[in-house]
């Protein structure tokens, strides 16, 4: 099993397929095992590289210092270890904020960045839009905004799963060590502009029914970063990775398609 290391312990990554790179982060709920619907699918034409972040799946943390801003050294230990130049990343909600982070510092590596159901790294204006988005969904329960009300009832062997998954985590929504988030709000929108300057793709996700959308924050992207394709994706839940995958990856294939033809 490869392990890349760090400072603070041993990153896991597994890589399948060969081709262009594409990198997977998972987010809070998830490892690299929770790209299972992915993984098949991406791997006939790229290699796709799936990641446990620190404190998730098999990763290893020495210090016990649980906190996103760890994230973006693993994402460098695994490009390094697994000999990659240059990968396009898609990530999943808490996967966004060391993506996002890693894209903009190193814009040499990264071919671009398909974020999904987040904006939460993202600074400026946009910080103080998420935060009132995140105060209308406290009430939920964890299940109730990773997981759609209508896939609970009628799939309860693939959201059973989906826990299970998430059962392996040092860290992360139900687990016993609280994740901090110093990567939170950590991206300028300048920075992010700067990037796609520099020649990097940037896709950000909108989940048409992701109850974690404050759709303001979204629209208000769109207007301070019109170089992004901030797409709206109808229908899709928090968790449409999981829920819906033939969506899924068909949205993140016409962008792939897109870029890599027009390169």
């Amino acid at each position: 099993m490869p392990y890349a290391s760090t400072d603070d312990g041993d990153v896991y990554y597994e890589s399948k397929g060969e081709g262009p790179v594409l990198v997977l982060l998972h987010g809070g709920g998830g490892n690299h095992a929770a790209w299972y619907q992915q993984v098949p699918h991406f791997q006939q034409r790229y290699r796709v590289i799936t990641i446990d972040l620190p404190g998730f799946g098999l990763s290893r943390i020495e210090s016990g210092r649980f906190d996103t801003g760890t994230h973006p050294t693993a994402i460098e230990a695994v490009l390094d270890h697994a000999e990659v130049d240059r990968a396009f990343v898609v990530t999943q909600s808490l996967g966004g904020y060391s993506g996002l982070s890693f894209t903009v510092h190193h814009t040499d590596r990264i071919a671009g960045l398909i974020m999904t159901s987040t904006l939460g790294p993202v600074g400026d204006e946009i910080s103080e839009l998420n935060r009132k988005g995140r105060e209308q969904v406290r009430h939920l329960s964890v299940a109730d905004f990773l997981l759609t009300k209508e896939f609970q009832e009628k799939e309860p062997e693939r959201v059973h799963l989906f826990f299970q998954v998430g059962s392996f985590n040092q860290t992360g929504p139900g687990r016993p060590n609280r994740l901090a988030n110093s990567l939170q709000g950590s991206v300028s929108v300048q920075q992010m502009r700067d990037a796609i300057k520099a020649g990097v793709h940037i896709s950000v996700l909108e989940g048409g029914a992701d109850v974690m959308v404050y759709k303001p924050a979204y629209a208000r992207l769109r207007e301070l970063l019109p170089e992004a394709n901030v797409q709206l994706v109808e229908g899709a839940p928090h968790s449409d990775y999981w829920e819906n995958a033939q969506r899924f990856n068909s949205v993140v294939d016409e962008i792939l398609d897109r870029e890599y033809q027009s390169n």
